[in-house]
């Protein structure tokens, strides 16, 4: 159903007061940003924030919804792979682009120390890495035999160590330590690939 001009501008007015919480909390920190800040670099009054979110964590719950958003798109791009390598690569490769963007690695400290202390927050994350993990299973066992209970548990313990690989490498790209080289991306592709190889195990 098409939308109408107020749902239109709604949309636009909620966009506008995202990309402001998101660089007060990148900034900042989502500890040390009041609405009232936000609401200020958006350029609205106090009031027209409440109206579409009543608080910060609302504004997180949305965040988190945007993360799903961009998550789908890399389960989409690892869905029309045709052979189990170039899944898994894809999935690398995507998953650590989006990472090690500089605004989402600040943003994935700040909300992971939210998270411990809110664990609503921490509820509304552990889905979206659910959605991961199970992504990268598929992946690693594309076109090969069904996998057993047992080999089902394994791989998403793999999942989960290949996920963590990656977002850790992430960071120290997003964060300024220095720019990742092609001999570090795949050498990070050659053991993600070791760690997800099915064979032998």
């Amino acid at each position: 159903m098409k939308k109408g001009k107020r749902e239109l501008a709604s949309d636009a007015r909620r966009t506008q007061l995202m990309e402001a919480a998101i660089t007060c909390f990148a900034e900042s920190g989502i500890a040390r940003t009041s609405m009232r800040d936000i609401a200020r670099k958006a350029g609205v009054s106090i009031g027209n924030l409440y109206n579409h979110f009543p608080g910060r964590d609302d504004l997180i719950a949305e965040i988190a919804r945007m993360e799903t958003q961009g998550l789908t798109g890399i389960v989409k791009a690892v869905e029309a792979c045709g052979e189990r390598k170039q899944a898994v690569e894809t999935f690398v490769s995507r998953y650590l682009e989006l990472c090690a963007e500089p605004v989402s690695a600040v943003l994935t400290i700040e909300i992971t120390s939210e998270a411990l202390r809110n664990p609503a927050i921490g509820g509304l994350f552990s889905r979206n890495r659910d959605m991961l993990i199970t992504c990268l299973i598929k992946a690693m066992a594309l076109n090969g035999p069904e996998l057993s209970r047992a080999e089902e548990k394994r791989l998403r313990q793999v999942a989960g160590l290949v996920t963590d690989t990656i977002e850790g490498f992430a960071l120290r790209i997003g964060l300024g330590e220095k720019p990742a080289s092609n001999a570090d991306k795949e050498a990070l592709m050659a053991f993600i690939d070791r760690a997800a190889n099915r064979e032998g195990t």
